[in-house]
C-alpha cells in the first residue's frame, strides 16, 4: 500500500514539476524576451451610457497586479499601450470564461476607431480570432493605444496574455493536449467508481461519483471547453453556481459517510446541514437580484466546509484507518481551491483560467480518493470476515474430524469447518478459498470461477494453488478424494 502511495507521489511530483516548468516557458513567451512592453489602466462606468469622447477625457487608474476587481462588477474601460519592439503581428487573449463582451478600439488621430469584438455573447462566425477566450488580432505597429469596453457580468477578472500568432498557436496546441490527457483521465476514474457503486452498492461511491462530475464539469466551464455550447446563452453564467451548489452539498455527504461522522460525530452532521442550507439561499438570491456579490458570499461559506472537513480527518487520522488518505487527497487541493474561489471571487491576486496546476492537483486527489474508497471497502469487508469468522469457530468447535466419516450436520455449512485447525489441513482456510473450493466441488472451472467473483484466471490459479498446499494434494481428484467425501450430505 505504501509503495503504491510513494509512486503517485512521485507521479504527482513529475507532473507538477512539468507544470512549473510550462509556466515559467509560458511566461517567458509572454514577454517575448522583453522585446514586448504594455501597461494597462483601467475606468469603471458607473452610468449607463458614455460617449466614445467622453471616454478619452476620464481618468485611468492603473491596473491593480491581481489584475481583477473581483465581486465589483460591471463595465469597465481598459486602456492597453503597447510598445511591440518584435513588430510582429500578435493576438491578444483573456484567459477568463465570464467575459460577456469586449469591445476593441483603437486610438487613431486622437478618436477611438471601432475594430472588433469578442467574448461569450458574440457569435461564433463573428468572433475575430475563434477561441474559447475573448481574443483579438493587434496589428504589428510599434506603438499602439488600445480601448477594450469589457462587460463582467460576474466576476471583474482580466489576466491579460499577449503573444505573437505562432506562439499563440503553440500555446492553443498544448493545452488542448494537457486537457485531452485530464479529462480522459477524469472519465476513467467516473467509470471505476461507477464500477464500485453497482458492486458494492455504498453510498459514498455515489456521493464521491457528483462530487468529481461537479469537479470536472467546474474545470470545463473555467477553461472555456464549453463556451460553444452555451455561447449566447445567459443560463451559462447561473451553470456555475449550480456545479458549485453540487460540490459542495456532495464533498460534505461524501466526508460524513467516508469518515463516518453520522456515529463518531453526530452533533457536527446536524450542525452541519446548516451550509448547504445557507448557500442555497445565497445562491437563490443571486439569481433573483443578479447581484454577484451574493454569489461570491455563498462561494466563500462553500469553500470553508473544505477545511473544516480536513480538520476533522485530521482528528480522526489514528482511529479511522483509511482517514490518512482524505488528510493526503485533500493536502494540496484545500489551499489552491481556497486560492482560486478567493481570487476569482474577490480579486485578491491573479487567477486566470487554464488552472493547469489546480487540475493536476484535482488529478492526484481522484486517483487518492479512488484508492482510498476501494482501501475503505477492503477494511470493512475485513472486519466484516474477521466477525463471521469468529462467530463460525465458536460454533465448529466441537466437530470432530478425527474419523473417517462424514461431516455432523451441526453447522449451516460444513466448508466452514475449515476456518480453524483442523486434521484435514495443514492450517485453516480463508472465506475466499473456501468460496473457491465449493465453486470446484460444483464443478466449475477457472474461467467460470473468475466470471463468478469478478476475478482474474491468474487470482484463482494463486488461491487454488494456496488449497493445494493447506489440503496437501496435487491435483482436483485428490482434493475431491480427501474432502469433498466427508463435504457431501
Amino acid at each position: 500500500m505504501y509503495k503504491k502511495l510513494k509512486n503517485i507521489t512521485l507521479l504527482f511530483a513529475v507532473c507538477l514539476l512539468f507544470s512549473n516548468n510550462t509556466s515559467a516557458k509560458e511566461n517567458k513567451l509572454s514577454n517575448d524576451e522583453n522585446s514586448l512592453e504594455y501597461n494597462l489602466y483601467y475606468y469603471q462606468q458607473t452610468k449607463k451610457s458614455i460617449s466614445i469622447n467622453e471616454v478619452l477625457k476620464v481618468g485611468f487608474n492603473k491596473m491593480p497586479d491581481s489584475k481583477s476587481f473581483g465581486a465589483n462588477n460591471g463595465i469597465y474601460w481598459i486602456k492597453l499601450q503597447i510598445n511591440n519592439n518584435i513588430e510582429k503581428d500578435l493576438i491578444a487573449f483573456i484567459p477568463t470564461h465570464n467575459i460577456d463582451k469586449i469591445e476593441l478600439y483603437k486610438l487613431e488621430n486622437s478618436g477611438l476607431n471601432y475594430i472588433s469584438s469578442s467574448g461569450n455573447s458574440i457569435p461564433k462566425d463573428d468572433l475575430p480570432v475563434y477561441y474559447k477566450f475573448p481574443a483579438f488580432n493587434l496589428e504589428a505597429s510599434k506603438t499602439a493605444t488600445y480601448y477594450l469596453k469589457t462587460y463582467f457580468l460576474k466576476e471583474a477578472n482580466f489576466p491579460i496574455k499577449i503573444l505573437s500568432e505562432k506562439k499563440f498557436t503553440s500555446r492553443v496546441m498544448s493545452k488542448k493536449t494537457i486537457n485531452s490527457m485530464y479529462y480522459g483521465t477524469c472519465l476513467m476514474i467516473f467509470l471505476l467508481n461507477i464500477f464500485f457503486f453497482i458492486k458494492f452498492k455504498e453510498k459514498y461511491f455515489l456521493y464521491y461519483l457528483v462530487f468529481i462530475v461537479s469537479i470536472a464539469f467546474n474545470f470545463l466551464l473555467y477553461d472555456g471547453s464549453l463556451i460553444d455550447v452555451f455561447r449566447g446563452n445567459a443560463f451559462y453564467y447561473k451553470l456555475e453556481t449550480i456545479t458549485h451548489l453540487f460540490e459542495e452539498i456532495s464533498l460534505l455527504f461524501f466526508s460524513i459517510s467516508f469518515l463516518g461522522l453520522k456515529t463518531k460525530s453526530p452533533k457536527f452532521k446536524k450542525i452541519s446541514f446548516v451550509f448547504p442550507i445557507a448557500i442555497v439561499v445565497l445562491y437563490l438570491l443571486f439569481f433573483i437580484t443578479d447581484n454577484y456579490i451574493i454569489s461570491a458570499i455563498g462561494d466563500l461559506i462553500g469553500i470553508s466546509i473544505f477545511p473544516i472537513l480536513w480538520v476533522f480527518g485530521i482528528y480522526y487520522i489514528k482511529e479511522v484507518q483509511y482517514a490518512k488518505f482524505y488528510v493526503l487527497g485533500y493536502l494540496l487541493i484545500l489551499p489552491l481551491a481556497v486560492m482560486y474561489f478567493l481570487g476569482y471571487s474577490f480579486g485578491w491576486w491573479k487567477i486566470d483560467g487554464e488552472m493547469l496546476i489546480l487540475k493536476i492537483v484535482g488529478w492526484f486527489d481522484m486517483i487518492v480518493f479512488t484508492y482510498a474508497i476501494s482501501y475503505r471497502m477492503k477494511v470493512h469487508q475485513d472486519e466484516n470476515n474477521k466477525t463471521t469468522i469468529n462467530n463460525l469457530i465458536n460454533q465448529i468447535k466441537n466437530i470432530d474430524l478425527s474419523s473417517n466419516t462424514k461431516l455432523e450436520k451441526k453447522l449451516i455449512d460444513p466448508y466452514f469447518v475449515f476456518l480453524t485447525d483442523n486434521k484435514l489441513t495443514n492450517q485453516p482456510l480463508t472465506l475466499r478459498e473456501i468460496e473457491i473450493l465449493k465453486s470446484i466441488n460444483k464443478g466449475l472451472n477457472n474461467a467460470e470461477i473468475a466470471e463468478k467473483f469478478f476475478i482474474s484466471k491468474n487470482t484463482v490459479k494463486y488461491h487454488i494453488r494456496n488449497i493445494y498446499s493447506k489440503v496437501e494434494v496435487n491435483n482436483r481428484k485428490c482434493l475431491e478424494e480427501k474432502i469433498f467425501s466427508l463435504i457431501e450430505a
